[in-house]
């Protein structure tokens, strides 16, 4: 499901959330059992940085609440979360010492989940932003005038290499939030990948047949016609497409109703596809005008192909509230190579030219090209 714009920023700021929280959680719980590591003149303002981040997104959240029954959009308000929670992780980071490891993972995550969410123009200009401070930050650990990890009193590793106890508290807490938040970014990943996949069918396949659209199916004629110009002997792998149109459709739609229409439409597109081999493309051309696309079969075989399917239209009775309809359609093949065939776009208007053939001679008829 597609939310619209406010929606995805209120979740967006539920999640960011957490980081602020965790850090002052953390924070306290380590001033209060080991003050003497931490440097006091830092740490209130630390926990007040956190505080004003929590209250402020709090508030903003409330206030989109109810915004969005109004409006579906509001840019400062993903300005501010994604603004804001780079600056705390950064801050927070390069005070203790930790910007390119824990940092950079959160950063990392962050715009993993984020990009699910939020403009992905954004997320860029923040790249822009985060990559020359993170440098700005390396050059600085490497100038001795410049102290490191202000936070830290002293050093929370012991003479003999191991890590106090305190310490090795905080990379625990530090675990226990990026799980969580690692988890959300494989969902947001998943969710995106779900959301791409859904685009790619959208651009492809008709909605109502759950055949291959117009465009799709001229891309793919396109690509057998130029497969059969690599060919050695392009007459021993033919490309032939069949155009067929259900007769009296528009009778059908005045009759028994568009809904009656659709059943007609996806049946009839149930058979053809039923029918078609491994590598034929069967698409919707528009409205009730159907194309198959027989790769490496010439025109005899596609005229079988045609009155099979032509059999099969008209033997089918299709039930719609209680009444049955019966379908019939008109075909009309085209091979390529052939005279005047090029592209797709001229197979295509040859065997349209067959089909009107066909209807025009009586309809529920197959006319070669």
């Amino acid at each position: 499901m597609d939310w619209q714009a406010i929606d995805r920023f209120i979740l967006l700021a539920a999640l960011v959330l957490l980081a602020p929280f965790a850090f002052g959680i953390t924070l306290f719980i380590a001033n209060t059992t080991i003050p003497e590591y931490l440097n006091q003149a830092l740490v209130p303002y630390l926990l007040a940085l956190y505080a004003v981040h929590f209250i402020g997104l709090s508030l903003m959240i409330v206030k989109a609440m109810r915004l969005r029954k109004a409006a579906d959009d509001w840019p400062i308000f993903e300005n501010v979360i994604i603004g804001s929670y780079l600056l705390v992780v950064l801050i927070s980071s390069y005070l203790s010492g930790t910007h390119f490891t824990e940092g950079l993972l959160l950063i990392f995550l962050g715009v993993n989940i984020t990009s699910t969410l939020a403009d992905v123009n954004k997320i860029k200009q923040c790249y822009w932003f985060v990559v020359p401070t993170l440098a700005i930050m390396g050059i600085a650990d490497f100038i001795p005038s410049i102290p490191y990890a202000l936070l830290l009193e002293k050093s929370p590793i012991a003479a003999d290499g191991r890590p106090m106890v305190g310490w090795l508290g905080l990379r625990a807490a530090v675990v226990i939030i990026l799980a969580p938040l690692i988890y959300l970014c494989i969902l947001a990943m998943k969710r995106w990948v779900e959301r791409e996949g859904l685009y790619q069918e959208m651009s492809t396949i008709d909605g109502l047949t759950r055949l291959s659209n117009r465009n799709s199916f001229i891309d793919r004629g396109q690509s057998e016609i130029e497969r059969v110009r690599r060919q050695n002997s392009p007459a021993g792998s033919p490309l032939s497409c069949i155009m067929i149109d259900l007769d009296h459709f528009k009778m059908i739609n005045d009759t028994w109703g568009h809904h009656a229409g659709d059943e007609v439409l996806i049946a009839a597109s149930k058979i053809m596809l039923d029918s078609a081999r491994t590598n034929d493309e069967v698409g919707r051309y528009g409205g009730e005008e159907f194309a198959v696309l027989l790769p490496n079969t010439g025109m005899l075989k596609a005229r079988l192909i045609a009155e099979r399917l032509r059999h099969k239209i008209a033997n089918a009775q299709v039930v719609v509230d209680g009444q049955t309809i019966e379908v019939t359609a008109s075909f009309g093949i085209a091979t390529f190579p052939s005279q005047g065939v090029e592209v797709i776009a001229d197979l295509l208007k040859t065997a349209d030219k067959a089909l009107y053939e066909a209807k025009e001679s009586g309809r529920n008829k197959v006319v070669t090209a």
